[in-house]
């Protein structure tokens, strides 16, 4: 499995590189794709949240796919104990920035979830060989632009109820992280996801190291208004396909996703119905379908 070394502090860090081979089960005919994805996983999963949708995306439809481990999280480390650099955004921007230099890809497209819209938009914005390359976003349940309530944005998560979630990880976070499975996929909205599936998410939570599951949250839990006004004011209309759920409990698409939607008008805004923040699962047939479409639109 491949790793690379932090350009940070050495730390040790997974990424996932799925190449084509043209012989894959029920590959669809005609030219391969000529863009890459990047997926960039939501807080506190890993990559493995995006293995149902790698899958096809690179033996049927032909697409090669790279997903990193955010480190902290999968198969990363968090540290190698050597750097008492705190980690930030910076750390995270120029570890993925140098994974994508390192491999030399060409014209690509992020896929992100949650954090990680924050993440590819940070990327975007401060790497000269991602804003060259990178052809297009996807946003799947973001968090931006503003991540925890305040007077001004009272739909946001509280801080009150972010220091619960804190809180009831550190107490007991199997039996949390079980507990709030029903809410990450809106089951109570209607949609059905098997207890098996259930449990793979749960064990995809439990690989992450805990120190960076709190961590992380100080970090991507900052204000993004500069950074998407940046983005509004920049003069390159980069195509952006924003997803959410409008069943999101944990980030509700008027807190988040619509209020991007007004800063930056010219992104496209598609809201699932009785989705949640894990649309990326439970509504996965309508996301194929509209990633597809939107690769070969900015393919084209």
């Amino acid at each position: 499995m491949p790793y690379f070394d932090s350009p940070v502090d050495s730390t040790r860090l997974f990424y996932r590189d799925y190449v084509p081979t043209g012989s894959g089960f029920k590959v669809q005919p005609g030219k391969s794709p000529n863009l890459t994805l990047v997926f960039l996983h939501g807080w506190p999963m890993s990559s493995k949240m995006f293995q149902h949708l790698l899958l096809p995306l690179c033996e049927t439809y032909q697409f090669r796919c790279i997903a990193p481990d955010r480190r902290g999280f999968g198969l990363s480390d968090w540290t190698n104990g050597t750097s008492d650099k705190p980690v930030s955004w910076s750390t995270f921007v120029g570890e993925l920035d140098h994974l994508l230099q390192q491999l030399g890809i060409g014209d690509f497209v992020f896929v992100a979830a949650s954090m990680g819209c924050t993440e590819s938009l940070l990327a975007y914005q401060s790497s000269e060989f991602i804003a060259q390359r990178c052809k297009g976003l996807v946003w799947l349940g973001t968090i931006m632009p503003f991540p925890v309530q305040s007077p001004e944005h009272p739909l946001s998560p509280s801080q009150e109820l972010w220091d619960a979630i804190l809180q009831g990880l550190r107490d007991n976070r199997p039996a949390f992280v079980s507990e709030s499975m029903s809410g990450i996929f809106a089951l109570s909205a209607g949609n059905v996801v098997h207890p098996k599936t259930l449990e793979h998410f749960e064990s995809i939570v439990a690989d992450a190291h805990s120190i960076a599951i709190e961590k992380t949250v100080a970090i991507f839990n900052q204000p993004a208004e500069a950074e998407i006004t940046k983005l509004a004011n920049s003069g390159k209309q980069i195509p952006i396909l924003a997803i959410h759920g409008d069943a999101d409990q944990g980030m509700p698409v008027e807190a988040s996703a619509k209020i991007v939607k007004e800063m930056v008008p010219w992104i496209q805004l598609k809201v699932y119905e009785k989705a949640g923040h894990g649309m990326y699962l439970t509504h996965s047939q309508q996301l194929m379908e509209d990633l597809l479409a939107f690769f070969n639109a900015v393919d084209s």
